[in-house]
């Protein structure tokens, strides 16, 4: 715990110190002298009758804890969230360059805005599926989305976040360069890696059941064929009650089949998206799922912790004034 207004330390202590020394000398300025020979007999005092004066120091002390305005550091706040949280899987094979419709050229390679030194193509598939995918994050503001890739293995870019502005940035670096030393589609380790996270992501009691509100939109144009069968993680996310939506971006005829059938039953669907329209089309159709309500946690710097001092403060207050109402504490001057 910090203190952000130590400058009132210095300030309200001398203060406090001269209203003491004032108290004490107006106390021994109106005793008598007889006092101090019955002493002897009269014996020390309860150290109960000192208990007003104890809690009139503890209010005193407290609140000057609260002014001096502590806050924690850091803190991590478990919050409750309406709407859903999505999950981008991104296959990254060397196919995701060619232009989506077939039969058309490669787009030639102009080299990239945002990353010095790499290219970006111009109508390729990759290109296609990240315009659509930040322009589908633009229109759900109050949703946590975060970004896997694949090829043989999976990876988290970035997980489950608020902060749509870095999402894109970071949208904007995914290409297929990013994963250059490996060839295959591990569709699996890409489901596995989104629903891992939404698992590790829950509390042990919210593990044990069912969770509204988790979506994984996976993007690929080919068949699996490397890596856990993707089916058992299709299976694994209805268990769940996360919802899987594939779009397969210029599918050949037949390609990935039994995943099409699978992803239904997770309460997801299959979008066969052959050019740019219909691949904003199916983001349209996501966009319209209804909002769920999960759990996140919020990283706050600087929280406020005065109000806690402040309570204390007027609890020892309450407390000085309520014993009164007991004789022997009763003040008579």
């Amino acid at each position: 715990m910090t203190f952000q207004h130590i400058g009132w330390f210095y300030l309200i202590v001398p203060l406090l110190a001269a209203l003491v020394a004032l108290r004490f000398w107006r106390r021994h300025y109106w005793g008598h002298s007889l006092v101090e020979h019955l002493a002897p007999r009269l014996g020390n005092p309860n150290p109960l009758f000192r208990l007003p004066a104890i809690l009139e120091g503890l209010a005193v002390v407290f609140l000057l804890v609260a002014l001096l305005g502590p806050v924690y550091p850091f803190v991590l706040n478990r919050i409750e969230r309406g709407g859903l949280q999505i999950m981008f899987v991104v296959d990254l094979s060397q196919s995701m360059e060619e232009n989506m419709q077939r039969g058309v050229p490669p787009p030639r390679p102009q080299p990239s805005p945002t990353q010095p030194g790499a290219v970006i193509r111009p109508g390729s598939k990759m290109e296609a599926v990240k315009a659509s995918a930040i322009e589908f994050v633009r229109k759900r503001p109050g949703d946590a989305i975060g970004v896997v890739v694949f090829s043989n293995n999976a990876y988290l870019v970035t997980p489950a976040t608020f902060d749509h502005e870095s999402l894109g940035d970071y949208l904007q670096m995914v290409s297929t360069q990013t994963l250059i030393n490996e060839g295959f589609t591990g569709i699996g380790e890409g489901l596995y890696m989104a629903s891992n996270y939404f698992r590790f992501s829950k509390t042990q009691k919210e593990r044990d059941r069912r969770t509204k509100g988790q979506v994984i939109v996976l993007f690929s144009d080919g068949d699996y064929n490397y890596g856990r069968d993707p089916m058992k993680e299709i299976e694994k996310s209805r268990y769940d009650g996360t919802r899987v939506y594939f779009i397969g971006v210029s599918l050949e005829q037949g390609a990935s089949q039994q995943i099409r059938d699978a992803v239904p039953s997770t309460g997801g669907k299959f979008f066969d998206v052959t050019d740019p329209r219909h691949l904003e089309e199916a983001f349209a159709e996501i966009n319209r799922l209804e909002k769920g309500r999960f759990y996140a946690t919020e990283l706050v710097r600087h929280q406020p912790a005065y109000f806690i001092f402040a309570l204390l403060s007027f609890l020892a207050l309450t407390a000085r004034m309520a014993i009164n109402a007991i004789p022997h504490f009763v003040e008579i001057s």
